[in-house]
């Protein structure tokens, strides 16, 4: 059988509803793509209301392997066919696939989204075989031979934290999991009791072992992968999957969105399957018998704060990047910010790297451009701090946070950033006495920041 791509979903469904029904499903990749793609199957394979009694529902966090597969192997008391499904599922875990579930882990931390953080650190610590406690605190070479990958640098007391309220269940040994995945394989190729089918959810597996093998031969393999990453070809892949939720969730309540509005809706929501979802029915039960939703609609119901908007255009603008500087500022005029706030976030932001600058000129301790964070946080931070009495406090205090500016003001001269200041100020009198058109000013300030 072939591997599904999401692209390919719908050749499966119709497969389905001909009849071609196959003993094991497995739906893997993004986690809301995974239980939307999982639901539909559900509804394909029974589809009669009465035969959702069926449907066996199992939580691979807790799931105890050799009972789900006696449920497979047993006659169901009901007519028709009967779905165990099991999300997240881990027999298709191995150390190979940690790396993965890790960036997943952080996507949700930086996203504020404590309990998903939350989960995949559990399925790490199950994973590892670790206690509670003990993820944070293992060294370099010892959670390189846990997990497969480097320890991430930085501070992870972040992790500490999290972990320290998950409740880890008894990990069984890793001989034990191998069984387990063994096990399932002997029962289907031996063969289901008739209509009994498996549905596994997983977000990431290893194609390496024998289980994956048998399931993409025998059975149909449904890969939802999103690309990660900052590549121009993962931000196409990202936002068409955003796109294709948005039109399909808005289509659900006989709604579209006017098409000018669909980048700013995508640009404000980043990529979160759910968010873009959720925020979807907002605006649909927000127009009310409104078929069509406008700029205006959106800017009501899901406007971003100022201070994270303005955060990204000074994160713009440290970084160089024009075009995403001038989009930024655009956005915030739209959203009724004022031109004079813009100004006065820029120069506060001018003035913080004017400071890095500043130490980074320092003779003793010189500062060397491409420093590492351990070199950075461990030699020449300590060393920098020795030297001085006090400490600016306009600084960030964590020494990543700090180590990220240092970098970023490697992009500027001392020289370019203090003439910085010279186009800033010309920007706000022209602002408050000119008469020109604010955006105008804006970009002719940012063109000038960061003229080359």
């Amino acid at each position: 059988m072939p591997v599904y791509k999401r692209s390919d979903t719908l050749k499966l469904f119709k497969a389905i509803k001909q009849g071609e029904i196959l003993p094991v499903y497995l739906v893997f990749g993004e986690r809301h793509l995974c239980r939307q793609t999982a639901n539909e199957l559900i509804e394909l394979l029974l589809p009669e209301q009465t035969q959702r009694n069926n449907l066996r529902v199992i939580d691979g966090d807790q799931e105890e392997p050799r009972k789900t597969l006696n449920q497979l192997r047993t006659y169901s008391l009901f007519a028709g066919r009967t779905v165990i499904k099991v999300n997240d599922s881990k027999l298709l875990y191995s150390k190979v696939i940690a790396k993965t579930i890790w960036n997943k882990a952080e996507e949700a931390f930086e996203a504020k989204d404590l309990e998903l953080t939350g989960r995949y650190l559990k399925q790490l610590l199950i994973m590892g075989r670790l206690a509670s406690d003990e993820m944070a605190d293992l060294s370099a070479a010892k959670w390189k031979s846990v997990f497969g990958f480097a320890k991430p640098q930085g501070n992870l007391k972040w992790v500490q934290e999290i972990t320290a309220t998950t409740d880890t269940p008894n990990n069984p040994p890793p001989s034990e999991k191998n069984e387990a995945a063994d096990l399932f394989l002997s029962a289907l190729e031996e063969g289901l009791p008739s209509g009994n089918i498996l549905l596994l959810i997983a977000e990431a597996v290893d194609k390496r072992k024998r289980l994956y093998k048998y399931i993409s031969e025998h059975g149909a393999v449904v890969d939802l992968t999103v690309e990660a990453g900052f590549s121009r070809a993962a931000d196409k892949e990202q936002q068409e999957v955003l796109s294709e939720i948005v039109q399909k969730t808005l289509a659900g309540f006989g709604k579209k969105l006017e098409p000018r509005a669909l980048p700013i809706f995508l640009e404000r929501i980043g990529f979160h399957p759910v968010a873009a979802e959720r925020e979807s029915e907002k605006l649909a039960l927000y127009v009310g018998d409104q078929n069509t939703i406008t700029i205006e609609d959106l800017n009501a119901i899901i406007g971003r704060t100022r201070e994270e908007a303005l955060f990204e255009l000074t994160e713009a603008l440290a970084n160089r990047n024009l075009s995403e500087t001038m989009v930024i500022a655009a956005r915030l005029q739209e959203n009724g910010t004022h031109p004079l706030v813009i100004i006065s976030g820029v120069r506060n932001h001018m003035k913080k790297l004017l400071i890095v600058r500043s130490l980074q000129d320092i003779a003793d301790p010189s500062y060397v451009p491409g420093l590492s964070y351990g070199a950075f946080q461990k030699g020449y931070l300590e060393r920098l701090k020795q030297q001085r009495i006090e400490w600016p406090s306009s600084l960030p205090s964590h020494p990543y946070a700090l180590f990220m500016m240092f970098q970023k003001a490697e992009k500027f001269s001392t020289t370019k950033v203090r003439n910085c200041f010279s186009d800033i100020l010309d920007a706000e009198f022209r602002l408050k006495g000119s008469g020109l058109p604010p955006a105008l000013i804006l970009e002719n300030m940012f063109f000038k920041i960061l003229a080359e």
